[in-house]
């Protein structure tokens, strides 16, 4: 046991006769001195007042008034009552003997500490009370730091400058350092997120103990903090010479995870860090390859995690550091090509049980369909009546073919063939064009969004353990109709001090979830005129099946009024009733344990042994009842007819319901042994570093079945004959159709497996000189069973090397009083990344069952030939830094410049046409990321009562392709197509044709890069009139250009901030109004479209196509192509630019004193919307974020998310 400040411990050791003898002189001639030393100190006044409240309360009331520091068993504390007391100026010692009246305690006052040991005597009445308390060792400092809230502060650099002796605070906050001459020293502490401390501590032959407290940092926005976890190591912010940023709890805190998703709240805080929310894109610098792993790494705790991150509560985050370059993330190996997001997360605290909740309910109003611009009933209606004038069917061949028809179509065939009037026909069409069911479809199948989340923990301990148990529930009703999911996620954090030397840290997560949808009906289902219910709530069947598909698997009235009668199912489709006949669920469960086992071996080296075990089980069930359109087809297609009734028979697939059961299972574990020493040469030389070794491994697997016949109250299915299933023979019934009649065997039963193992050997030095030149240096090899047994493709060694500059540290800076902190860095070094799922050097199949022959025999699928040239994947980073702070903290932050080029990267490339392959997995390219990277923090404002302070992140990134070996692709491929990757030019590029206009014959044509019209006519690789140096760059889909503009305003009890957000640099296609997407079975023409060439002359007034002529005889034929040029044209390419305010929160910061007496100790209420306005600069009618840039095609936008939070801890 060892000396620690208030709730510690000292020890009592076994004293001899003759010993006790010696002490006990000893303490008689020295009391009388000790009493008149003391008297002066013991004339200082004290006030507190308190009804059965703990003697820790008192003592540490007492400390911050005095100065006096209280050393003490914490069992004997324990032992001790509540006391009631009432000082007013009272002097020390009259406080603390009210304080110990009635107590099995006393106390002996030495210097400035008050040391309280189990007896009754004290220094006034008992002098050799002494004796029970042995004197602290020599020439050792000892103390604790604590935070404002009276917390210990873990990881905290403590050192004494003059000697260069330092260390860092354990988990109780507390530290010791020996060997220490006695005498005057200036003793230095620091930590991420707090002011830097500083004190005179006088140092005696016996030792000095003292307790610090440390301050938030002025600006607590700032990301230039004094401390970073690397996940490996924590280092002092100085000691870093790569590019690192952190955000601190309160930072974090500031925005509230109402769904459960952390990223949400990371967005514009971290220079370098892109996340979208919407589309769930996330990147740290760009993007570097194609086909390999593109997501940075997450790091939980200090291992890497392979299972879902929602398995994470965002609550338990307690910081979030983000490593940018490999001086910083190249200890993670090839695993942090992409960056590095390493989060930790809350752990037990000393003192008696404490407990917190939050509570926040939220809701978000359901989708706005209105803004996907869909042509309204009438025009949609007019439309199809003008594109039926022009292609003119033949009514027999619907009949032949059992096509069913529109409504649309039904009109103008009977007008054609005589039957109505035009009269009546107008009559009939003004009846279908005056009902619009798009407000009806909002309210069957959406709905408001609503969310609760709740979390309670409760955390305490003492010196020797804490723990923390936390539990966390997130319920959601999603927008969708029949949508539901909830959440529960139980962490645990426990840590143990066995021995001085010895400290274990265990933590463990368990998450369980349960979410469910029903059927999914896109509004392109159906024609925008259809009714989806009646009166009374009943699904109608619309005229068209599934996508608006009109082909013979879809029955007409007269066939399917046929198929009813002969015993078989209803074979229309009703899109409201699919919603209740296909149910969707996911069951997701999820632990994750993890140990660590640390050791101090000497003053300078320690050791630690640690791991994490993780283990996912996912199981989606896809129910489909007999009423959903998909089991009724299948039951009709599959039916064999009674030879002698002619009647239905239903043996091959079973009548019922039919389950769906796929299952996904993730186990992983790291083991992880590693040395950590730190060692000061003189008072010029300092070494610290990392070596360690490191086995990862990862399991997955994956299994599909299929239950037909099933109900869900016995659980029992039936027999299907599998053969059957797997047949594309005609029905036995012609009216069912057999359109769409085969299906793939893996459709309904699959299953797949991966295992993937690494072994890593790693080291990373820093060395400093003088506290001014810093150098760091790491090194990194990998192998993975990926690349075989040959060391020659299995080993991938990586390295980094850095240099920084602390400038302020400099003689010619100390006249600079309004500059504080001046560093340069320079680092270099590499990266890799390793294959996808299912690619590697050596040739993979994959099982499967041949559908081609009613036999359905085995077979073998190659998804990735041999390649035994293929190597990992390589980057090299370069990265310049800056890392400054100004008049006292209130202008601070760091710009970076770096330079990534990835080398070898895997992709596809086309094969030799003799090998049988036409494609395989290869290196394939190279591609280089530049950019810059600012934050700016600044202090506005800073009275009193109000405090205003801002921060700006901001990103720059230019991305290019310098190398590829393409696979050829068609010219309108570039076009049509997302992801094709083109020499010197960037990823996700967009190319678009010169569009001229229409002829007066309605062509459209494109002008060459000579300015020719040319008139498209093409088809697949068969380019006839264009080249590719015909087709123009518009630009990229991905931002280059990402700010945020973080405010917040403190007024009293009251907190104000705001986030906005810009993403620029990039460009987006806009759709445009177009006859000929009627045709389309996934989209609907958008508002405008009957503004169409329609005859010589309209081609001055529109430039939008008319219907594309379906016969090359013609005169106005063109190929359906041609529409290309006009449907992907320059002229509709879009800046993307916007600026959106993502947060907008109201705190109130409750402290009120019938709170405070009923023990809650914080409280906040805090008022947050989310996404409440958005400026586009190419035309506000956009969004952005709600649309696919390459094709053009609008999305659901995000409405504002609005929620009401409660925080308190007691």
């Amino acid at each position: 046991m060892k000396i620690t400040i208030r709730r510690g411990v000292y020890p009592r050791a076994p004293i001899s006769r003759q010993m006790l003898l010696q002490m006990k002189l000893t303490t008689l001639f020295l009391t009388a001195f000790l009493v008149q030393v003391s008297a002066r100190s013991l004339s200082q006044n004290v006030t507190f007042s308190g009804t059965n409240v703990s003697l820790e309360k008192v003592f540490s009331a007492i400390e911050k008034q005095t100065g006096y520091v209280f050393f003490y068993n914490s069992s004997d504390i324990v032992k001790a009552g509540p006391v009631s007391v009432s000082l007013k100026d009272a002097s020390l010692q009259a406080a603390l003997r009210q304080c110990l009246v009635n107590q099995p305690l006393g106390y002996v006052i030495k210097g400035n500490t008050i040391f309280i040991n189990a007896s009754k005597a004290t220094l006034a009445t008992e002098p050799e009370d002494l004796l029970f308390l042995p004197p602290p060792p020599v020439a050792e400092l000892k103390g604790r730091v604590l935070n404002a809230a009276g917390q210990p502060v873990e990881g905290a650099a403590v050192s004494l400058p003059s000697l260069n002796k330092g260390t860092t605070t354990d988990r109780a906050g507390s530290f010791i350092l020996t060997g220490i001459p006695a005498g005057s020293y200036t003793l230095e502490v620091s930590y991420v997120g707090y002011q830097r401390y500083t004190q005179v501590v006088n140092v005696g032959a016996k030792g000095t103990g003292i307790a610090i407290t440390l301050q938030e940092a002025d600006n607590n926005l700032s990301d230039v903090a004094i401390a970073v976890n690397t996940g490996y190591q924590k280092l002092e912010k100085y000691q870093l010479t790569g590019a690192a940023s952190v955000l601190s709890q309160k930072q974090y805190d500031q925005r509230v995870a109402v769904t459960g998703n952390f990223l949400e709240s990371l967005e514009g805080k971290l220079p370098g860090l892109v996340y979208n929310s919407q589309s769930g894109e996330l990147s740290i610098r760009g993007v570097s390859t194609f086909d390999a792993v593109k997501q940075p790494l997450i790091v939980v705790d200090g291992f890497p995690t392979e299972i879902d991150i929602r398995t994470i509560n965002p609550i338990d985050i307690v910081s979030v550091t983000v490593l940018r370059d490999a001086a910083a993330s190249s200890i993670y190996g090839v695993r942090a090509s992409n960056g590095v997001i390493i989060i930790e997360t809350r752990r037990g605290k000393q003192g008696k049980p404490a407990f917190s909740l939050r509570a926040t309910t939220a809701f978000q109003p359901a989708p706005d369909f209105s803004y996907l611009k869909y042509a309204p009933a009438d025009e949609y209606a007019q439309l199809q009546v003008e594109q039926f004038r022009k292609a003119n069917p033949s009514e027999a061949t619907y009949i032949t073919y059992g096509y069913a028809k529109t409504p649309v179509q039904e009109v103008m065939f009977d007008l054609k063939a005589n039957r109505i009037t035009q009269a009546q026909a107008d009559q009939r069409l003004a009846a279908i064009k005056s009902y619009d069911n798009l407000q009806e479809y909002e309210q069957l199948f959406y709905c408001t969004r609503q969310a609760t989340n709740l979390d309670f923990d409760m955390s305490g301990g003492n010196d020797r353990s804490t723990y923390l148990l936390g539990i966390n529930y997130v319920g959601e009703k999603p927008v969708k109709q029949r949508s539901n999911s909830n959440q529960f996620i139980v962490n645990l954090a426990n840590t143990y001090k066995l021995s001085e030397r010895i400290n274990f840290d265990f933590r463990g997560i368990y998450t369980n979830s349960k979410s469910s949808n029903g059927g999914d009906v896109p509004y392109t289902d159906f024609f925008p005129y259809e009714r989806l219910a009646d009166d009374n709530g009943n699904a109608l069947a619309v005229a068209l099946g599934p996508n608006k598909d009109y082909l013979s698997y879809v029955a007409n009235k007269q066939r399917n009024d046929r198929l009813v009668a002969a015993g078989l199912y209803d074979q229309r489709y009703a899109p409201y009733g699919e919603l209740a006949a296909n149910t969707t669920t996911n069951y997701l469960s999820a632990i994750r344990f993890q140990g660590r086992l640390q050791g101090k071996v000497t003053e300078w080296l320690s050791a630690e042994l640690g791991g994490t075990y993780e283990n996912q089980q996912g199981t989606q069930d896809n129910l489909r009842t007999e009423q959903a359109f998909a089991v009724r087809y299948l039951l009709n297609s599959r039916a064999s007819k009674d030879p002698s009734s002619g009647k239905p028979l239903f043996v091959d697939i079973p009548q019922g319901n039919i389950l769906g059961k796929t299952q996904q299972k993730t186990t992983s574990y790291t083991v992880r042994g590693q040395l950590n020493f730190h060692k000061k040469i003189g008072s010029v030389h300092d070494f610290s570093g990392i070596a360690g070794i490191e086995q990862r491994k990862t399991v997955t697997s994956a299994f599909k079945t299929t239950y037909f016949g099933y109900n869900g109250q016995t659980l029992l299915s039936k027999p299907v004959n599998w053969q059957r299933l797997n047949s594309s023979n005609s029905p036995a019934f012609a009216d069912v159709g057999s359109f769409g009649l085969a299906v793939r065997y893996s459709d309904y039963f699959n299953e797949s497996y991966g295992d993937r193992r690494f072994m890593s050997y790693y080291a990373q030095a820093t060395y400093m000189l003088q506290e001014k030149y810093i150098a760091t240096g790491s090194f990194r090899i990998d192998q993975s069973n990926l690349f075989g047994v040959d060391p020659k493709y299995k080993n991938k060694p990586l390295w980094s090397a850095g240099l920084s500059w602390r400038i302020d540290k400099e003689d010619f800076l100390q006249p600079v009083s309004w500059v504080n902190e001046l560093k340069l860095r320079a680092a270099t070094g590499f990266n890799g990344n390793v294959p996808g799922s299912n690619n590697g050097p050596f040739l993979i199949l994959e099982s499967g069952i041949n559908s081609l022959f009613y036999a359905a025999q085995p077979l073998n699928r190659v998804l990735s030939p041999e390649n035994q040239s293929l190597r990992w994947e390589t980057t090299r980073n370069y990265n310049f830094g800056l890392d400054y702070s100004l008049f006292k903290g209130r202008v601070s932050g760091t710009i970076d410049w770096y330079s990534k080029l990835s080398t070898d990267v895997f992709g596809q490339f086309d094969a030799d046409p003799t090998t049988g392959f036409n494609q395989y997995f290869a290196n394939t390219a190279s591609i280089r990321n530049r950019g810059l990277e600012i934050m700016v923090n600044t202090s506005n404002i800073r009275t009193r009562n109000f405090e205003w302070r801002s921060q700006v992140t901001a990103s720059f990134n230019k991305n290019r392709i310098m190398a590829v070996k393409a696979t050829e692709y068609a010219n309108s491929q570039y076009i049509t197509s997302a992801g094709i990757n083109v020499q010197d030019q960037p990823m996700n590029a967009v190319f678009s044709y010169n569009y001229g206009g229409l002829t007066n014959m309605g062509k459209p044509f494109v002008y060459d890069s000579k300015g020719n019209q040319k008139i498209l006519n093409f088809y697949g690789a068969s380019v006839v009139d264009v080249n590719f140096n015909d087709l123009i760059y518009s630009g990229t889909t991905t931002p280059k250009y990402v700010l945020g503009w973080n405010n917040q305003f403190t007024l009293g009890a009251f907190d104000l901030s705001f986030l906005f957000m810009y993403y620029g640099g990039h460009v987006m296609r806009a759709e445009q109004p177009n006859p000929n997407n009627l045709g389309s079975y996934t989209s609907n023409p958008i508002a405008g479209s009957l503004n169409y060439w329609r005859k010589a002359g309209d081609e001055a007034n529109t430039i939008i196509p008319g219907f594309t002529p379906g016969t090359s005889l013609d005169p106005y034929y063109y190929s359906s192509y041609a529409r290309y040029g006009y449907q992907y044209a320059s002229r509709f390419v879009r800046k993307a630019d916007y600026i959106r305010l993502r947060d907008l929160i109201l705190t109130y910061n409750a402290k009120l004193p019938f709170m405070q007496k009923m023990g809650f100790t914080r409280t906040q209420i805090r008022l947050q919307a989310q996404n409440m306005f958005r400026y586009t600069f190419s035309g506000n009618d956009i969004d952005p974020e709600a649309i696919d840039r390459q094709s053009g095609i609008r999305r659901l936008p995000q409405q504002p998310f609005y929620s009401v939070s409660l925080f308190t801890n007691f």
